[in-house]
Parts: C-alpha cells; sequence; structure tokens
C-alpha cells in the first residue's frame, strides 16, 4: 500500500472507512462491484412496492365488493331487489368508505404498471401507452392521494359529529345532502 492510500485500481481517501470506499475502474462500477444499498433499492422497487400494490388492489377491490353487497348495488344489477333500505347515516358511512376504497384502489392501479415498463423505448400501441402513462402517473398518483386524503377527512369529520352530536345528525346530513345535490344541478 502506498503512502497515499492507493492500491492499484482502489483509493481510499484519507479518515474514510470500509463503506465510504471508493472504486475507480474507468468511471464505472462493474456488477460484482455494487454494494448493499444498491441490492435492496432493487428489491424494494422490483418486489416490495409491487407486492404491496397488488395486495392493496386487491384488498381495496374486496372491501368495495362487500360495500356495495352491503349497499344492495349487487342485488339492482342481477334484478333482485332488496328489501331493506338503509338509513341515512348508515347510508353515507358507506358511501364515503366505497369512494376511500375506489380512490386507494386506482392509486394501487396506477403504480402497478411501472414495475413491468421497459427500460428501452417501446413501439406501437404499448409505446404510445408508456409514453401517456410516463407523463401522467406522477399527477394521477397524487390525484388519488390527495382525494383519499380529503375522503378519510371528510368521514372521519362525520362519523365525529355523528358521534358528538346525535340528535342534530339526521338533520346535518340531510342538509347537506341537499347543499351537493343542489350544488351538482346548478
Amino acid at each position: 500500500m502506498a503512502a497515499n492510500g492507493t492500491t492499484g485500481n482502489f483509493s481510499v481517501e484519507s479518515g474514510a472507512n470500509v463503506s465510504s470506499l471508493i472504486l475507480r475502474e474507468g468511471g464505472h462500477p462493474s456488477l460484482s462491484q455494487l454494494t448493499t444499498s444498491h441490492h435492496a433499492r432493487n428489491f424494494i422497487n422490483r418486489v416490495a412496492i409491487p407486492s404491496v400494490l397488488v395486495f392493496g388492489a386487491i384488498g381495496n377491490a374486496v372491501s368495495l365488493a362487500m360495500l356495495a353487497g352491503r349497499a344492495g348495488c349487487y342485488q339492482k344489477i342481477l334484478g333482485r331487489g332488496r328489501g331493506t333500505k338503509l338509513a341515512p347515516l348508515e347510508r353515507s358511512a358507506i358511501v364515503g368508505l366505497s369512494a376511500l376504497a375506489m380512490s386507494d384502489l386506482f392509486f394501487c392501479l396506477v403504480g402497478i404498471p411501472a414495475v413491468f415498463k421497459p427500460i428501452r423505448g417501446a413501439e406501437g400501441a404499448l409505446g404510445v401507452f408508456l409514453l401517456y402513462y410516463s407523463l401522467y402517473r406522477v399527477p394521477l398518483h397524487n390525484l388519488f392521494l390527495f382525494s383519499s386524503t380529503w375522503i378519510a377527512v371528510s368521514v372521519s369529520s362525520e362519523r365525529f359529529f355523528v358521534i358528538c352530536f346525535p340528535l342534530r345528525a339526521r338533520w346535518y346530513l340531510k342538509v347537506c345532502s341537499d347543499v351537493i345535490f343542489l350544488n351538482f344541478l346548478v
């Protein structure tokens, strides 16, 4: 080892520890010189995140199906009528939770194609899809993330109001739904 800390292709800066070893081989480290952090990052990007997105999509789809079944949507689609009508308080909770499950489902579905996106450019319909996907993936993620946040805040504040002021809750929900309905008409 020379006095300046160099041996062959490797150089160690003065005061540096083993983790700050600078590898110099034409400016690019070889594949065998990848550190553990690169392997961990690759594992997270290729295995962990896609797993979370797929399980999230499946879980939100199941939640949405259960909430739709509870609200009676399946019976209306299949032509079978349901004899019970939901109370306004229960209906507002189911609608809020359904909206939250749908927003989270779309968030997961938008993230899944990023795993399978090829590094090199593709041609034809796949190339056009990848172009639009790369342009709109981040804004769509932000849209679904912020909508999930605001839906959770809305459902939580509504539940807080129902628990703290149970006698005024029915009137409050009727007035709010009437105001929202009138805003859609205008």
